[in-house]
């Protein structure tokens, strides 16, 4: 499978577009309201570690939530095979059936599984686990989807670096665009969906929040 076309990919780029989306917005609102390039500069920075930071707790927390009821279902599976491991043969067997599997077969073939591993059987048939979460994912998933919203909020901060004063808020929009075509393009490639529905969605949202933003500097101050 081609790197784009991955749940990774697309999580990263996801997680991107909101770096780059928050950063912008607030830069645009700064600059509307007239704020210097230090104040950008300070604006940009504490954006880029609040979102990192905000993104990595609630990715975490997130993740952590998912791996404790999933764990408390295993516990929960492995407690009714103790006591009664027929009904959860019978349900795993039916499980078959409506799959099209003849009724001898099905039962024939949930005895297996069950003799081989009887909680894991179970957990994959009716609720789709085939593998735990391992202890390190919250983490891992955490420090990623930071990384993604750093790395988003990283462009408009490049570019207000590069470019002069009277320019910031143009340059920041115009390198905002070019980002989200890209990190949109990078989505739809990966989920197999329409690149230009794609790009009308996330860029719609872009220019609505820059605009936005730049009114409320505007009007406010």
């Amino acid at each position: 499978m081609r790197w784009y076309r991955s749940d990774a990919a697309r999580d990263f780029a996801v997680a991107a577009n909101d770096g780059i989306i928050g950063t912008a917005g607030v830069l645009l609102g700064f600059a509307g309201a007239g704020a210097s390039s230090t104040t950008l500069l300070v604006a940009s920075l504490s954006a880029l570690v609040a979102g990192s930071v905000a993104g990595f707790g609630a990715k975490y927390a997130e993740l952590a939530a998912e791996r404790d009821a999933e764990r408390a279902l295993i516990a929960e599976t492995a407690h009714d095979i103790r006591e009664d491991a027929s009904d959860d043969l019978d349900d795993l067997a039916a499980h078959f059936v409506e799959r099209g599997v003849s009724r001898d077969l099905a039962r024939g073939v949930a005895q297996q599984m069950h003799a081989h591993d009887a909680v894991g059987a179970q957990l994959e048939a009716e609720h789709g686990i085939d593998e735990p979460m391992p202890r390190s994912r919250p983490v891992l998933g955490a420090l990623g989807n930071a990384a993604a919203l750093a790395t988003g909020s990283l462009l408009p901060l490049l570019m207000l670096l590069a470019y002069p004063a009277a320019w910031e808020e143009w340059a920041v929009a115009a390198a905002t665009l070019i980002s989200l075509t890209v990190t949109s393009v990078l989505i739809a490639l990966s989920a197999r969906t329409s690149v230009p529905r794609a790009l009308r969605r996330t860029i719609g949202i872009g220019v609505a929040t820059m605009g936005l933003s730049y009114l409320v500097g505007l009007v406010v101050f």
